[in-house]
């Protein structure tokens, strides 16, 4: 996993990374400061990791994240099935079954599967 930051005056005001697993990338550990949110860190990280990737890309967040999947569908990512999010965070993530019924999965280009 490669990390990504934003730096404002000296500070660092945001963080995203980039992980490739098999034939995907996924976005990891997206954070932008609360006080710095809403002034286009996110979408600058984001379009950053986009140029990089040449893969397909994902990124899983909490199913009542709302705020963050209106983020990423602005950016070009869609919802995929409930089906298909849960063979998606098993192929892809290590995570707790709990985590699975609770999350989210986007993919860019939409998901086809």
């Amino acid at each position: 996993m490669v990390f990504w930051g934003y730096e404002d005056r000296g500070r660092l005001a945001g963080i995203m990374g980039l992980q490739d697993v098999h034939d995907v990338n996924l976005i990891r550990n997206a954070y932008v400061a609360p006080a710095r949110q809403r002034a286009g860190i996110g979408s600058k990280l984001l379009a950053h990791l986009q140029r990089m990737s040449t893969k397909p890309m994902l990124v899983g967040t909490w199913a009542a994240a709302s705020w963050a999947i209106r983020f990423y569908e602005r950016h070009g990512f869609a919802l995929v099935s409930p089906q298909r999010k849960t063979a998606l965070l098993k192929a892809y993530w290590t995570i707790p079954e709990r985590q699975i019924e609770t999350s989210v999965v986007l993919a860019n280009p939409p998901d086809r599967g």
